[in-house]
């Protein structure tokens, strides 16, 4: 080897070298967040926070929700649907949802009608979603819920032609005949 490739090499190997701190500050921060990622998950408690949430969400609303309150089973039914009780279990969400607005609880009509447009936990049904957002505007007293669920049920008027829409009428009727629609 030459003078001038000897200086050259090692020019070369001083480049790597140089840049040698730089790799292994970057390895250790990738590995420190990792392990500040597996004690996020395990050592702050945010694991054991939401079981500790989901059990209280049960202490506090399942024994009401077994004894037909509905705004416990109302309660139940959100939980449900928003994962916060468990994954998301949007079946079991309608079974608590259903039995709160059988017995008038505006908002479980109101939420009823919301999974029923998207087809969450029951097949997609305008005809239905409509007549749960009636149910839920005739119950609901002056305010934005009222509006909201008016404002829902005519854009589902919207979808339906004039047969879907005498059917939903005729059904929202039926309910409230059934007692969907009196005081709990």
């Amino acid at each position: 080897m030459t003078g001038s490739e000897s200086k050259k090499y090692a020019r070369r190997r001083n480049r790597r070298w140089a840049l040698a701190p730089w790799w292994i500050a970057l390895a250790v921060l990738v590995l420190l967040a990792a392990g500040e990622a597996a004690r996020a998950d395990l050592g702050d408690g945010k694991v054991t926070d939401r079981l500790d949430q989901k059990a209280e969400i049960f202490r506090k609303w399942l024994p009401q929700a077994l004894r037909g309150d509905s705004k416990a089973q109302f309660e139940l039914g959100v939980a449900y649907a928003s994962g916060r009780a468990e994954p998301e279990d949007y079946a079991e969400a309608v079974r608590w949802l259903d039995k709160a607005a059988a017995q008038g609880n505006a908002r479980a009509q109101s939420t009823l009608g919301l999974l029923y447009i998207k087809g969450l936990g029951v097949p997609r049904d305008y005809v239905k979603a409509y007549a749960w957002f009636d149910l839920a505007a005739s119950r609901f007293g002056h305010g934005q819920r009222r509006d909201q669920a008016i404002e829902l049920r005519t854009m589902m008027a919207a979808f339906m032609t004039a047969e879907q829409l005498a059917e939903a009428r005729r059904l929202a009727v039926k309910w409230r005949a059934e007692g969907a629609g009196e005081k709990p």
